[in-house]
């Protein structure tokens, strides 16, 4: 089934990368999501495709991680200002991705 803007599609959260995304895939494709965190499944709606991968925002937990929470700030959902994007996870998980996603950078310059 080839991805379009619109679709909603139930995925698995896998991984972080830079900017606040998540990695998920649907038959291959790599998919960036917004306001999700590893090891949920979720549904997420896509906002853009491209070639090579589709962006798109987590509107539905389906299963929340044990580091999810309440973010404090009312703005911090997929269609608001965009300035939250780690909200929604617990200080010490959020430290922890960050610091994966600083490591696999770094990796990635290192090559």
């Amino acid at each position: 089934m080839l991805v379009q803007s619109g679709d909603q599609l139930e995925v698995d959260i896998t991984a972080i990368a830079h900017g606040g995304h998540t990695i998920a895939r649907h038959e291959g494709r790599v998919i960036f999501v917004r306001h999700a965190i590893p090891g949920e499944r979720v549904i997420v709606e896509i906002s853009d495709v491209t070639k090579s991968f589709a962006r798109g925002n987590c509107i539905s937990v389906i299963k929340a991680s044990k580091h999810r929470v309440s973010a404090p700030c009312s703005y911090a959902r997929f269609d608001a200002c965009g300035g939250c994007d780690f909200q929604h996870i617990d200080l010490s998980y959020q430290w922890e991705l960050k610091s994966e996603i600083i490591k696999e950078q770094f990796s990635r310059l290192a090559k």
